[in-house]
């Protein structure tokens, strides 16, 4: 908070309280020369924001974690191109980044193994909390938006093999190709769990991407019979992509959670960034990935309005 000061001294002790203020570099307060229109905000520190990975919906989360924090006077430096969760995740417990916005079931297995990633959210926090902080990292709300994968297939496929559910997937899944992102078969909500709760094993699995571009292309050329892609994507509405009901439930709680290094937190960051997540919802953030990855606006203008429809900013 800024603090604005009127003197009533004598000539002397003015000049010595100006010469003090121009000397001085820190502190609670700061002086506005006279006739400024605007003074910049109090500098909080540097925090440097990244993402679970390069794709629509994390990095708007992200870009909103930026702007609320930028308008709290922090230098926010950006990292939203990061490619997938390792990369983030050594970044994270390395300090290259303090804060990222992650999915609870999904991260909770890199960072314990042997968690336990089913149940509901408030289920699973506990855990994924436990487990963030053995790591020197902090846990903040999650949020009601719940973001999971999805498998699907083109109508034409889910009528020639029957196909409604996963279960229904396994008496035909050695005929077709799955397409996969990269950590597939390390994943045990893929490669690992499809075998294990459904009996699903493909003819054969390509490694394509996180729910993005190259999956859905080879859905529409017929590369891959089935695809994984995430639930908050558009296109499965406007591509009319067929979802296979996950019947048996493998796909964990997808809600966004932002992960904070230890050291860096305060009650101020903490306070501004549970008010954000608490304003995320699922058909909201619909809405916003629908903006950028199908209209093509810029994540930073479709953060910035969301916030300010919000009174966040």
């Amino acid at each position: 908070m800024r603090n604005h000061r009127r003197f009533a001294l004598g000539a002397t002790m003015l000049v010595l309280a100006l010469a003090a203020g121009a000397c001085s570099s820190g502190g609670g307060g700061t002086s506005t020369p006279t006739g400024a229109a605007s003074s910049p905000a109090v500098q909080r520190g540097t925090l440097t924001i990244g993402v679970s990975g390069g794709f629509a919906e994390n990095q708007l989360v992200a870009e909103m974690y930026a702007q609320v924090l930028e308008k709290a006077g922090y230098t926010i430096k950006r990292q939203l191109d990061l490619e997938s969760r390792p990369v983030s995740d050594q970044a994270l417990f390395s300090g290259q980044i303090d804060i990222k916005p992650e999915y609870l079931a999904f991260e909770l297995p890199k960072l314990d193994p042997n968690a336990d990633t089913t149940g509901t959210a408030d289920q699973v926090f506990p855990r994924f909390q436990q487990a963030a902080s053995a790591k020197g990292i902090t846990a903040l709300n999650f949020s009601p938006a719940d973001s999971t994968n999805v498998f699907v297939a083109k109508p034409e496929t889910a009528t020639k093999y029957n196909l409604t559910n996963m279960s229904s997937l396994a008496p035909v899944a050695s005929k077709l190709t799955l397409g996969a992102p990269p950590d597939c078969s390390t994943n045990n909500a893929c490669e690992k769990g499809l075998k294990d709760t459904y009996g699903i094993t493909f003819k054969s699995i390509k490694s394509l991407d996180f729910g993005g571009p190259k999956t859905k292309a080879a859905l529409d050329s017929g590369a891959v019979d089935v695809g994984e892609l995430f639930s908050l994507d558009p296109d499965i509405t406007t591509k009319g992509y067929t979802v296979l009901d996950d019947d048996k439930h493998l796909q964990g709680a997808g809600n966004f959670v932002p992960m904070v290094r230890t050291d860096k937190l305060n009650p101020e960051i903490t306070s501004l960034l549970n008010a954000l997540q608490a304003k995320l919802t699922t058909a909201g953030m619909l809405a916003l990935v629908a903006k950028v990855q199908n209209e093509h606006q810029d994540v930073a203008d479709v953060a910035k309005a969301f916030l300010q429809s919000q009174g966040l900013l």
